[in-house]
């Protein structure tokens, strides 16, 4: 519903939850995985600490082809802080698009679609971006 019909049609409880549905849908479907750098409390050593992230311009990238992703983000614990790169995983040609693999973000508790499912609920991505 578009947000004049959930006025009409709803209490202000329901188009809250709307609302918050929307928001998380949103913020979902711009999420990705970063591996952080972290101690592991169990064998008292450094280890990655994956972590959902929305990361601007990552969110942006075109779904990959069966090649794989060709730029994936690494954080970096540098002496300023953890920054974010964008590296590449592999020779890029000119003219190519800079792709992530949207299958490997985050999901929802018991989503358990997969493929082109998978791709059009989450992010929208239209049954060209389904390689």
């Amino acid at each position: 519903l578009e947000p004049t019909e959930r006025e009409r049609l709803a209490s202000m409880r329901e188009r809250r939850a709307w609302d918050v549905a929307d928001v998380v849908s949103r913020m979902l479907s711009r999420a990705t995985i970063v591996q952080l750098p972290g101690v592991d409390e169990k064998s008292e050593g450094e280890s990655e600490v994956s972590t959902p992230a929305v990361v601007p311009l990552h969110e942006r990238l075109a779904q990959c082809d069966a090649r794989g992703e060709n730029v994936k983000l690494i954080a970096d614990d540098g002496d300023g802080g953890i920054e974010l790169l964008l590296v590449a995983t592999r020779d890029i040609e000119q003219g190519e698009d800079l792709t992530r693999d949207y299958t490997t973000a985050p999901r929802l508790v018991g989503d358990e679609t997969e493929g082109a499912l998978h791709l059009l609920l989450q992010f929208g991505l239209p049954p060209n971006a389904w390689h």
